[in-house]
């Protein structure tokens, strides 16, 4: 059973000049408990993270080195967006190449050859976006490694669709196509 932890709040207004109560309310209020004497103390439930998963292996292809340099990056997540990005700039700012190479002690070009082995085994996407007469590049992280929300989106969904087709339910993968179909119409 959930522990909840309930708070009252009684609020009395009193006349001043006679001292007689005029009104009291009660306010009752619910709230998740921080420590459970079973369980222990609910820590960070509200700061960001990335999740990875112990049914999921790395790919055997993949360096001790290179996983490091992923979990690395996990924390450079987006909020839950499992994009590699950061507040600058008055907003969310993807990190680039060369941002992402000093992230993990890597040049440019090594940074650059680290994303192409990623992107090979299905680790890492680039996402080509164009603003106007710009364009910046999103690398996405494959939420079967390290994933930062409570919800699979559509759009990690459909980035990732061949690496996750063998860990999703049937019932799951044929909501993300109802899903789909009733965007195509509107």
């Amino acid at each position: 059973m959930k522990q909840k932890i309930r708070q009252e709040i009684v609020k009395t207004n009193i006349d001043t000049k006679t001292g007689e109560v005029l009104r009291q309310t009660k306010q009752v209020r619910h709230f998740d408990a921080k420590f459970n004497s079973d369980k222990g103390y609910l820590w960070w439930n509200q700061k960001g993270g990335a999740k990875s998963f112990f049914s999921v292996p790395y790919p055997q292809e993949m360096s001790m080195i290179d996983r490091g340099r992923l979990a690395t990056l996990s924390k450079h997540i987006w909020g839950d967006t499992n994009c590699l990005g950061y507040r600058g700039h008055g907003g969310f700012r993807p990190y680039n190449v060369e941002q992402i190479g000093k992230l993990i002690n890597l040049s440019a070009p090594q940074a650059e050859r680290f994303l192409v082995r990623m992107k090979k085994m299905g680790i890492i996407k680039p996402v080509f976006v164009t603003f106007g007469d710009r364009y910046e590049t999103q690398y996405y992280i494959n939420p079967l490694y390290y994933f930062s929300s409570r919800y699979l989106s559509a759009n990690l969904y459909a980035l990732f669709h061949d690496e996750l087709e063998d860990h999703l339910p049937e019932w799951v993968k044929q909501e993300f196509a109802k899903a789909d179909a009733k965007k195509k119409v509107n």
